[in-house]
Formats: structure tokens, sequence, C-alpha cells
């Protein structure tokens, strides 16, 4: 891994040891989204496993039901973004594995059916999801495969958490993955957690797995910088922006979730289909405890006090407190995020006139000059260099961050980014 330019260094919080996933949790109603039509209807039962929706592209998961229950609502999403299905289980408890045997062998081809099945799959994985990267390694060869350890945001560590608790099966679905696609330089990448890497090292001594140790400097954790530590030469052909596939360049990326769930479904013949869900407080001591819940389960599943109010006020973010996103209606488990922040109510900052100090580009993790293309935004003007640079921002947050005039940089490049892609 490259050295990572800009960044900026955050305290490293202490992971939390989570106990074996409960074989049964108590029953809520689930909200599951499908991106197309799903093939069930109002008031139908369906089985735990049974297929809501196989895709027209095969790069793209199938939905499952994850409980038995009956449908309650099929309700279409605005601007044809899919449908959200209700479904509601009886009263007591639901299991939370689906029976299903791994294949035989090594051949790809069966393995990638039977995961594509099971969905649907965080799209956390490389920033694409695993089963995309799966359909991109059937015509490409894949020359390194990584399991990316490092945590998103230092102070919440969810992935040390995960690698302290399940060394053994993060490292056995690690290699399981490399084993069916051939991939010689295999890697597990973790940050500098000594409360963790004990565990780690003696999993990967066991099973041959090469560990690399890396400071966890934010945002060292994204698709982008584990894959080129930032960007390598203006105009080179090492190129990874935001939602491309890393497979293309050779690299394969995984998230310790999914490692462990492919672990523990080779040993235990069990199919993982709840997530652990890591809850924070920025302003509490206590800043991280964990959970599991199902995907689609109610918020209120994780925490009592997770309010109404808290949530219409966009108090309560799937994700870090860098990149997160407000949950809004349904206020529910995310899907893609195994964090979820619980922010304090901070005052509000009036945004100044630039100053010209230069943070903003001294912390920028892929060396672009937010103020310069900020004014282009602005002004709409050369907008074609505009366009180049977009691609590079990932999103990380940090020049609004250090911005001492509270410039909404990040917001303001997401916002012009899907401006001038949908004019392309």
């Amino acid at each position: 891994m490259a050295k990572l330019p800009g960044g900026l260094d955050f305290l490293q919080g202490q992971p939390l040891r989570l106990p074996a996933p409960p074989e049964q949790l108590p029953a809520h109603p689930l909200q599951v989204f499908c991106p197309q039509r799903p093939e069930v209807i109002t008031g139908q039962t369906v089985r735990r496993g049974q297929m809501l929706i196989e895709p027209i592209r095969p790069s793209d998961a199938c939905h499952v039901s994850p409980i038995t229950g009956t449908v309650r609502s099929v309700t279409p999403l605005s601007g044809d973004e899919g449908y959200r299905v209700m479904i509601e289980p009886p009263a007591g408890t639901v299991v939370t594995t689906l029976e299903v045997t791994p294949p035989r062998g090594r051949k790809l081809e069966n393995w990638f059916a039977v995961l594509r099945q099971v969905g649907p799959w965080s799209e956390i994985d490389g920033g694409v999801g695993l089963i995309r990267q799966l359909d991109a390694a059937r015509n490409r060869p894949v020359d390194r495969l990584v399991c990316v350890g490092l945590d998103r945001f230092p102070p919440y560590p969810d992935r040390s958490s995960l690698l302290m608790s399940f060394p053994d099966d993060a490292v056995l679905g690690t290699l399981i993955l490399a084993d069916m696609l051939n991939v010689k330089q295999v890697v597990m990448l973790a940050g500098r957690v000594p409360a963790m890497l004990g565990r780690l090292r003696s999993s990967c001594r066991k099973y041959r797995l090469k560990l690399v140790v890396e400071a966890n400097r934010y945002p060292s954790a994204h698709p982008t910088m584990v894959a080129f530590g930032g960007r390598s030469a203006r105009g080179g052909s090492r190129y990874l922006p935001n939602g491309h596939n890393p497979v293309e360049q050779g690299v394969m990326m995984i998230t310790p979730w999914t490692a462990v769930r492919i672990g523990r479904w080779f040993t235990l013949r069990r199919f993982d289909l709840l997530r652990p869900v890591f809850l924070a407080r920025p302003d509490r001591l206590e800043l991280l405890t964990g959970h599991y819940a199902m995907p689609g389960a109610p918020l209120s599943t994780l925490a009592d006090d997770l309010t109404s109010s808290m949530i219409d006020a966009g108090r309560v973010l799937s994700g870090d407190p860098m990149t997160g996103r407000p949950i809004r209606d349904p206020a529910i488990v995310p899907v893609d995020q195994s964090l979820v922040t619980v922010l304090g109510e901070a005052p509000a900052r009036t945004v100044e006139p630039c100053i010209n100090c230069g943070w903003c580009l001294d912390v920028c993790p892929t060396r672009l000059d937010p103020v310069r293309m900020v004014r282009a935004a602005e002004r709409r003007v050369d907008d074609a260099w505009l366009w180049d640079q977009l691609p590079w921002c990932i999103d990380c947050g940090l020049c609004s961050y250090v911005c001492p005039s509270a410039i909404p940089l990040t917001q303001t490049f997401s916002r012009v980014q899907r401006e001038m892609g949908g004019r392309e």
C-alpha cells in the first residue's frame, strides 16, 4: 500500500469484543428494498430465503426474504428508484441464518451463482459490492485480494472490532475467496490497534495469510486509498474514481464482515442474514456499543432513545460523522453500513468568504485543489477541467471539516457532479 498523501490523524478508539451472532432475534417487521418490481404481492406469505427479485443484470445480486412472514405492502419509490417491501413476521422470534450448503470445489461460476442467490450484499466491498467484483473477475484475472480491516473512521473501530471478535473466520473467509479466484497475492490489511492485533496475528500465522499493518489515517480505508494510496500522477492510468470496479485494475477488496460471513458459512454450513451494527455517540463518553440486527428492521431495535425527532433533525447517520448520510423515512437498520452515528445538537456555523489558508489542499488525499474547484463550480467556468477533477473527489469530507470559513466544499462537489452527470 502506497503512502497516503493528505488525510488527517484522528484518535484511535478501542475495539469491542462481540459475542457470536445469535441464532434468533425478536420478531420485527422488515422493510426490504428491491431495485425492480418484486415477484411477490400484498397479502402473500413468503418463506425465509424465498427470492423476491432476480435482477436482469447478472452482475447484480438477487434479493431474498430474510424472514418468514406476510407481505403487508409493496410500495414504489419516487423517481423509478425501486420498491420497498414490508414483511411482517409472526410474533415471537425469527431465525437469523439460512441453511445453504457451500459449493464443492474451486469453480468460480458455482460460488458466484450461490453467493448471488443469497443477496442482497453490501456495496461497501470495493465501493461496488462483492457480487459485481466477482462478476468482473469471471472475465479478468484478479492479481491481488485485500480484506480491508482499516477502520473507516478511527475513533469508531467497527472493522477492528470484527477482526478482534472473529479473527479465524475473517482469515478463513478471505482465503476461501482467494482460492476460488486463484489469487496469489492475498493480504489482510489492518490498523495499528494493539487490542486487536494479537488475536489477528495468531490467526494469520495459523492459516498463513499475510498481515499488513498500516497507520489508520483517515480516509485510508477508502477503496482508492487501498488500491493506489492516492492519485499517482495527473493523467496517469492508475485510475479508480467513485463507483469504479477495482477488479478492472486487478484488485479485489472485501470488508471484514463479508469475510466473516463466508468463513462462518464454510465451517457452520449456515449463512448469516443479520449484521453487526455499531452505535456511535460522539457527545458521550461511551463511544461505541455493539448490536446485532436484521437489515431493514426498525432503528429502535438498536436503542430505544433513537426518537423520531432526532431522525427528523438529521442527527442519526448511516455511517461515520465525516461521510455518513442522515437516515430518513423509513428509519430502519441500513443494509450497507455497520456503523450508525447519533449526533448531538451542534451549533450552526456561518459561511464566510475563503481566506486562502490552504488547509483544504493540505488534507486532500487525492491532491485536488478544492478552492479552485468550488470557484469553478460557482461560476460555471472551465467545466471541462472541473469534470476531469470531480471523479477524484472521494467524498471524504476533510476539506469541509478543516475549512475555517465553513464553506460546504464536499457538498458542493457532490451536487455539481450530479448536475453535470445529468447533462452527459
